[in-house]
């Protein structure tokens, strides 16, 4: 599990979100809350009582990410940002949200807060205002752009995700001179992989008709292992990955992930490191293969500044 090769610690630190995305582990199709699911949150006290101060100084990156909820929905989020500051200076500080949640003081509160040279936020936007929705449900366009353009007005660095889907391909061109006009440094394209989960009555379509995609004989190349990364979701549990994490609580398409939900997730980090060569868990032949895995959903990055 946690050892000295550790530099990049990946956290989930809510299972709360205000949107309702389709392809969410979450929810059922959009609707609902899934089952295995609890909606709870991480809070400063757990880092303080979990994390020893060596293991933060050791560390070089820390993200607030998550596989179902939105980090910006943590109570106590920015108090856990200034602590691991307080801790390790030298740390880079990375977020991941719709953008959508809290309000202006609190964006201008996080700006001020990731001042460090590679500090960042990535603000997932699938398109303008007519079809961001369409994909993320109930994310408000107007709550958005506020936020948006307070955290910015910071001179915080801000790096943008936009998914490409069937309903908002034709804005690709337009959506790239927004980003740059609006101040990004980085913008992502990219397509989901989850059609092999996700392949109808949700409400939206791959860009091109899916082909179901043959994973058996695909060498892995381990995200984890590149990035000396563990998982830390809500609980407060340690994971192998962000993508095993979500894998082992999925509702829909569980079936796909029977061969990972016979061991805990302590189990895991040892199984999944013996079985890379062999015969790797599904979810690792599907994120992590050397073909088709992860890195291939970016289509382009562009760099504005």
């Amino acid at each position: 599990m946690w050892n000295d090769s550790i530099k990049y610690l990946d956290i989930e630190p809510t299972s709360v979100c205000q949107a309702a995305c389709p392809m969410c582990a979450r929810n059922i199709k959009g609707e609902g809350l899934n089952p295995y699911i609890s909606l709870k949150s991480l809070n400063l006290s757990w880092f303080k009582q979990n994390l020893s101060h060596k293991q933060i100084k050791q560390l070089e990156k820390i993200r607030f990410g998550g596989n179902v909820g939105d980090p910006a929905a943590t109570p106590e989020l920015l108090e856990i940002i200034e602590y691991f500051k307080s801790v390790n200076k030298n740390i880079v500080v990375g977020l991941n949200s719709n953008g959508a949640l809290r309000n202006t003081e609190w964006w201008k509160s996080l700006g001020q807060l990731l001042n460090g040279r590679l500090d960042y936020c990535v603000f997932s936007i699938d398109g303008f205002e007519d079809t961001n929705h369409i994909h993320r449900r109930n994310v408000r366009w107007d709550i958005l752009m506020d936020n948006l353009d307070t955290y910015l007005a910071t001179g915080a660095t801000a790096h943008c995700d936009m998914l490409v889907f069937k309903h908002n391909k034709h804005q690709v061109e337009d959506f790239k001179a927004w980003a740059m006009d609006k101040g990004f440094t980085l913008l992502f394209i990219k397509e989901t992989d989850r059609w092999d989960t996700y392949t109808n009555d949700i409400g939206i379509d791959p860009v091109s008709e899916y082909e179901k995609q043959n994973y058996d004989n695909l060498q892995v190349s381990c995200e984890r292992d590149r990035d000396n990364s563990i998982y830390l979701d809500y609980l407060g549990k340690f994971w192998p990955c962000c993508h095993m994490a979500e894998a082992y609580l999925n509702k829909i398409g569980e079936e796909l992930h029977k061969d990972i939900k016979r061991f805990t997730n302590d189990q895991l980090f040892t199984e999944y490191a013996t079985r890379l060569d062999n015969e790797p868990f599904y979810i690792c032949r599907r994120a992590c293969n050397t073909e088709t895995g992860k890195r291939s959903q970016f289509k382009e990055t562009l760099r504005f500044k």
